[in-house]
This record gives structure tokens, C-alpha cells and sequence, in this order.
């Protein structure tokens, strides 16, 4: 089920989409976004949200939550313009975590790292990036679990992304690059991808009807194409995709 929002406290002065901070009727806080993100980049989320969940990633708890039309009316000329209402995409609030940082992304495995590198080059998410002169890593850093967390798939599924631009701009370039190097871990990596690749069905059909629009009449498809996510998805059975050009 949906969770509920009963309260809108702001709006996020991080991220280029900018969500709203609501607290859902589980007390709980969401970074929720809407129509201002554009449904595409919605879908986007939820696709590669999920595709990471079962890769077996730490992502950050998402949900759909659903946010009354009447909520959203006592705030449209104002502050709630590019909210929306319905179904819309929610990230849970990790407490007492800050994004990562050059420093402490070194407390992360190198399994990890590799998890997270494969991930990024199979959804074609070139949205994550860190040099000691800056970047925008995704990747949150609780320090007193020292425990990390993805978020923002908003960008996933980027025809530009290539694996020389992986392999030139992600944070773990390193550890892509180590893949692209040994037969056994391209091997255990098409395994991981081919396995959360079975509920994809699933995945999509999940997608709210709404989703799949530009306008709020459904009239308007969206420009991304959905029915194309899953051969995006299958080059990794390609010979050439662990190849470096």
C-alpha cells in the first residue's frame, strides 16, 4: 500500500529535482518527487530503485506515496506547484547521514564498490561522480553506523553513458575498471544482473498508470521509452560489454 502523506514541511535545497520534504502518516520522512521532476525521471527511479534493491545494493528505502489532491490544491499557487498529487515517487530520510565524501568513501569495500560500479554501468547511470575537487556521489554516508546509502536514479538509462565514460568520470572507475579486466568477475556480475533482471515484469507493471504520461489529462505519452528498458538491460549478454574501446 501507498504511504499516505498528511504533511508537506519544505522543500530540499539539494538535488537538481529539488523533492519536498513530507511526512508521511507513518511519521516517517519522505523526499518526494512529482511532477516538477517529470514522470519520466519517476519512472526512471522506480525502475532502477528496484532493479538495485535486488542486485542487492543498500539503497535508501523508497516508496510509492500518495499525496491527496486536496493537499496539494491549498498549496498549488504557492509552494506546491511542482509537487502534484496521486501516486508519487518517495525516498525515505536516512537520519544523521551526510553525503559522501572523498575521505570516508574509503570505509566502503571493494566488493562494494564493484557492486555499486557494475550497477551504474548496467542502468547507464552516469550520475555519480567524486574527485577531491568536487562531484555529485549519490551516495550517503551515515558515520555513526558507518553504513552507506544510493539515492537519485533519477538520471538512470542515459543513451550518452558509455563504458569509456564510466570509466573515465564514476567515483569507483577503479573497481569498474577491475572488472573490465578479470573474465571471473564479468562472469559473476552477468549472473547478479540476469537474476534481478527476472522480476523486471514485475517491476514495470508496478509503474502508476499516471506515470506513463506528461499531462495530467493522459493525452501526452512520455518521451522515454519504457519498452526499450529491458534490451538496455540485456547488453550485458553482449560480447562487447565489458570491452573497453
Amino acid at each position: 500500500m501507498p504511504i499516505e502523506i498528511e504533511e508537506v514541511l519544505r522543500r530540499s535545497e539539494q538535488g537538481a529535482t529539488a523533492p519536498y520534504i513530507c511526512r508521511g502518516t507513518n511519521d516517517k520522512l519522505y523526499y518526494v518527487k512529482g511532477k516538477g521532476a517529470k514522470y519520466d525521471s519517476l519512472v526512471k527511479e522506480w525502475i532502477a530503485g528496484n532493479l538495485a534493491s535486488r542486485f542487492g545494493l543498500p539503497i535508501a528505502p523508497f516508496e510509492l506515496v500518495h499525496v491527496p489532491r486536496d493537499l496539494y490544491e491549498a498549496g498549488r499557487s504557492d509552494y506546491l506547484e511542482d509537487l502534484g498529487f496521486g501516486l508519487l515517487f518517495g525516498s525515505e530520510q536516512i537520519l544523521n547521514s551526510n553525503e559522501l565524501t572523498v575521505l570516508n568513501a574509503g570505509s566502503l569495500s571493494a566488493e562494494l564498490k564493484r557492486d555499486i560500479a557494475a550497477f551504474d554501468w548496467w542502468v547507464k547511470n552516469g550520475d555519480r561522480t567524486l574527485t577531491e575537487a568536487g562531484g555529485n556521489p549519490n551516495i550517503l554516508w551515515s558515520e555513526s553506523a558507518k553504513r552507506p546509502a544510493i539515492i537519485d536514479h533519477n538520471l538512470a538509462f542515459d543513451e550518452a553513458v558509455t563504458l569509456r565514460s564510466q570509466l573515465t568520470s564514476h567515483i569507483f572507475a577503479g573497481s569498474l575498471e577491475e572488472i573490465c579486466d578479470v573474465a571471473a568477475l564479468q562472469a559473476h556480475y552477468n549472473e547478479k544482473f540476469e537474476e534481478a533482471l527476472s522480476d523486471l515484469g514485475d517491476i514495470i507493471g508496478d509503474i502508476p498508470a499516471r506515470w506513463h504520461y506528461v499531462d495530467d489529462a493522459e493525452t501526452i505519452e512520455l518521451g522515454f521509452p519504457i519498452g526499450n528498458v529491458e534490451a538496455v538491460l540485456r547488453r550485458y549478454e553482449e560480447q562487447a560489454f565489458w570491452k573497453r574501446k
